[in-house]
């Protein structure tokens, strides 16, 4: 680099433990109680079996109690704010200026975990509350927005001003930056996609049966990414032995740049060029799954991320 002068900086951050308390969640207070055995009598109509998803408010605690009333009760919830939410965290970062360039980047290495809540103040939609209205730490698990590794990196480097005239005047103050970003994947939570707790409650979760739950960890375009045969059913009115979000899915990374420069016309008049990349190298990086069991697409990797796009502007000011 010459004689240019440098400048170096290292930056540590350690987020020792972040608590949420009070988080509010949902807690079901009129589940379906599964009767096991086969015929009975509710209300005067006889069922066999005894429980299924035909007679789910049948079988609701208040119509169970309350015979007369409670029929007309269905899904029930009482908004919680016992939940809970944990976030430890490390951050380092690193960055160098040389004459006209300047290079940065950082790394987080993160771990949230808490129960089946939300942070925003809203909570689950109606009906999703805890899997079991009972026992709160069942749903307790990664979270939603966890991304254990996050990684990103810029550049901007500006061309310098030359002393030819011709040179100053074609080469002079452009700008090129870039941005790179990777990141590990979320942790995804799988559903049974039915109600075999026979509670009325939804996203139930099944039992794993395999050791690994991933079938092809290429990521690559219409690939499953989970074996179904990892999975199965719980026996009826049991919970599936599943956790919440604990099995990670796919990272992602993008590399967007610009390219810009501005022209002086007259005193108090410039004309700003800009052009811009996304997803420069156009490359393939696939997006959401299907988690639900009882689904043909379940574990199939079939939307993506945005392919490249492309931007220019121009901007006069005077």
């Amino acid at each position: 680099m010459g004689n240019s002068p440098l400048n170096f900086s290292f930056n540590f951050y350690l987020n020792d433990e972040t608590d949420e308390t009070h988080v509010w969640a949902q807690q079901a207070i009129n589940p379906g109680v599964f009767i096991p055995g086969g015929s009975c009598t509710l209300s005067g109509v006889v069922y066999n079996p005894c429980s299924s998803t035909a007679n789910t408010n049948q079988r609701r605690r208040l119509s169970l109690e309350r015979p007369l009333d409670g029929q007309y009760i269905g899904a029930l919830d009482l908004f919680d704010d016992g939940g809970t939410q944990n976030y430890h965290g490390m951050l380092l970062s690193v960055q160098r200026r040389a004459k006209g360039v300047t290079l940065s980047s950082n790394y987080t290495f993160s771990h949230c975990i808490g129960d089946n809540a939300d942070v925003a103040g809203m909570g689950p939609g109606a009906g999703a509350g805890y899997t079991d209205p009972n026992n709160r730490r069942l749903d307790r698990g990664n979270c939603d927005a966890d991304r254990r590794h996050i990684f990103n990196m810029t550049a901007v480097a500006e061309t310098p001003r030359f002393a030819n005239d011709t040179l100053r005047m074609i080469g002079t103050g452009w700008r090129l930056s870039g941005i790179y970003r990777k990141s590990s994947g979320p942790f995804l939570t799988i559903t049974s996609g039915v109600d075999r707790a026979l509670t009325g409650i939804g996203s139930q979760r099944p039992d794993q049966v395999l050791a690994s739950p991933y079938l092809d960890k290429s990521s690559d375009a219409l690939t499953t990414y989970l074996n179904s045969a990892a999975f199965a059913l719980p026996a009826l009115g049991k919970n599936g032995n599943m956790g919440r979000g604990n099995v990670q899915g796919f990272g992602t990374w993008q590399f967007d740049t610009s390219l810009s420069r501005v022209f002086a016309i007259r005193e108090g008049q410039t004309l700003e060029f800009r052009a811009e990349a996304y997803n420069l190298t156009n490359s393939f990086r696939p997006r959401d799954l299907n988690t639900a069991l009882n689904s043909n697409t379940f574990g199939q990797i079939r939307t993506a991320l945005d392919p490249r796009i492309l931007q220019f502007a121009l901007k006069y000011v005077f």
